[in-house]
């Protein structure tokens, strides 16, 4: 059984990501982001659990304040790239791209950002893995947190994301479809570290109801939703959590 959890939250906007996805939904005129009801929950946890929070940088400045209220409470923020959308397949935009995913985090909460997911987990096929990681050094990241493992060549601190075989088990998206207790299990079974992550949005965002919207593809992001903020307590109250960062040292 792991003695230590690393609970994730990719801070994100809903709408942005389903726009990506080609499913534009209108978009209420104040949109709750969630972090003010992740931030309540992780407040009424017991001892002093820590998080980390890997932050779009185009929707950072919208959270600011929540952003500022959670890094005062400890907790770290770490890097999910300037925007949601596809990384480049040139090296070198890809390089210009994560530097400035991280700077743009570190513009708003003052502290320094070191480390990194890809949206969707993604790793550009032209760039490959090797190279990959390499770049995510010299865009001054220490650690990753995804679905792949380079191992002793890399130049970086990996922290894959739980799987059971080859399913992130570890993701909310998978976790709001699953019995609680598949989830529990995995986490018991896991090498230390055992990765979760969540979204935003789980917490309390304004989203859509389920029947109002009529597109499959958007319906499918919306089922389940409104169960993970109760399973990422049941994990947090029976497993507490360290932030990534403490994890890699």
């Amino acid at each position: 059984m792991t003695d230590r959890v690393c609970l994730t939250v990719d801070v994100e906007d809903w709408y942005d990501g389903m726009e990506v996805l080609g499913e534009a939904v209108d978009r209420p005129r104040r949109p709750r982001s969630g972090l003010s009801g992740l931030t309540a929950l992780l407040a009424s946890a017991g001892g002093s659990p820590t998080v980390t929070l890997f932050v779009v940088g185009g929707y950072a400045t919208t959270v600011r304040t929540e952003l500022e209220q959670l890094a005062a409470g400890g907790h770290e923020i770490a890097s999910h790239g300037p925007d949601h959308g596809r990384l480049p397949d040139d090296p070198a935009a890809l390089l210009e791209w994560l530097r400035r995913g991280r700077e743009m985090i570190e513009d708003v909460v003052q502290r320094p950002v070191r480390g990194f997911r890809s949206p969707r987990f993604d790793i550009p096929e032209p760039v490959g893995l090797d190279r990959f990681r390499q770049l995510l050094a010299e865009a001054g990241f220490t650690y990753v947190s995804d679905t792949r493992r380079l191992g002793d060549r890399s130049p970086l601190t990996e922290l894959p994301v739980l799987t059971a075989g080859r399913v992130p088990i570890g993701g909310g998206s998978y976790q709001r479809l699953l019995p609680s207790a598949t989830v529990d299990a995995a986490v018991r079974r896991a090498d230390a570290p055992a990765v979760l992550y969540y979204h935003s949005y789980d917490f309390g965002a304004t989203l859509p109801a389920v029947r109002s919207i009529r597109s499959p593809a958007v319906a499918k992001q919306l089922v389940g939703r409104g169960r993970v903020a109760g399973l990422f307590s049941h994990i947090l109250q029976r497993y507490g959590s360290e932030a990534c960062s403490h994890v890699q040292r």
